[in-house]
């Protein structure tokens, strides 16, 4: 070791309170979101549930990470040259399902904005079990983006994941501009395509509630259509803040390091509260 023999065991900030209060965040959310699940798997006929359902998978998987392994970890004080590699797989674990998560929403936005602009080039690539294959692809870059870019990995004296693992005070070791990249472009993207489709909409049928009301819509299209907003739209807002804070020193921004981890909690644990509040479906 660059710093001779150090004790890392004991270098790390025991945080029971915070670790306690996320891993009861992911125990919560994640019996909901399974129900959630179970209810879409019936109407997966529809190319938006299998997204929907993919989502789901991506969610609560990460929410096993982001809250639960996140909580012990906060609870035991642990830091990345204690347990390196247990560190490196966690994050990869973390990472994975997160861009799961971050390309199911993409492919929901592009699946809505097709769908609702009667746009036949997109919905043709749904169509069927295309979705399916469609998810299977998307999946294949998102592995070996885990693999060969730099991990995040967890601090507990500043109770946050970063690609520098501060064992030099005062030096950044690593970042990742494709993580910084997918992070920005993906979610951004996503209510790129949805604001496009409010504005087909609007230019079609003069007004959103005239839409809403046009027998040309169905009842279910139009549930998705607000839930897919909704989720897309706490997705950009809790990524954009995490990403910021990961460009700024972890001591000038240390209240604010809660809140953004909140935030990424909430974007695996919402998505089942939309469901059961706008889809009497679902909640049936």
């Amino acid at each position: 070791s660059a710093l001779g023999d150090i004790d890392w065991s004991a270098q790390g900030t025991r945080r029971p309170y915070l670790g306690s209060f996320c891993a009861l965040f992911g125990a919560i959310a994640i019996p909901p979101y399974l129900a959630c699940a179970a209810a879409m798997v019936s109407m997966k006929e529809l190319s938006a549930y299998k997204i929907m359902i993919y989502l789901a998978a991506a969610d609560i998987s990460d929410l096993l990470f982001a809250s639960i392994g996140y909580g012990i970890m906060a609870i035991t004080g642990e830091v990345y040259c204690a347990h390196p590699r247990f560190q490196l797989l966690f994050s990869m674990g973390l990472e994975f399902f997160f861009f799961c998560a971050t390309t199911a929403c993409f492919l929901l936005a592009l699946n809505r904005f097709g769908e609702m602009l009667f746009i036949e080039s997109i919905t043709r690539i749904f169509k069927g079990s295309r979705t399916v294959l469609m998810l299977l692809v998307c999946t294949i870059p998102i592995f070996l983006l885990v693999l060969f870019t730099p991990p995040m990995l967890f601090n507990s004296t500043h109770h946050m994941l970063f690609f520098d693992p501060m064992i030099f005070e005062g030096r950044f070791v690593y970042d990742s501009y494709v993580h910084f990249a997918c992070v920005t472009f993906m979610p951004t993207a996503s209510l790129l395509l949805y604001l496009l489709m409010l504005a087909g909409i609007v230019h079609k049928h003069g007004s959103l509630s005239k839409w809403s009301e046009s027998n040309a819509l169905s009842n279910a299209k139009f549930q998705i259509f607000v839930q897919s907003g909704i989720i897309i739209s706490i997705h950009l807002t809790s990524m954009m803040t995490f990403q910021v804070l990961q460009l700024l020193p972890a001591r000038a921004v240390d209240s604010a390091l809660y809140f953004a981890h909140f935030g990424w909690m909430m974007v695996h644990g919402t998505p089942s509260l939309v469901y059961l509040t706008l889809n009497p479906t679902i909640r049936e």
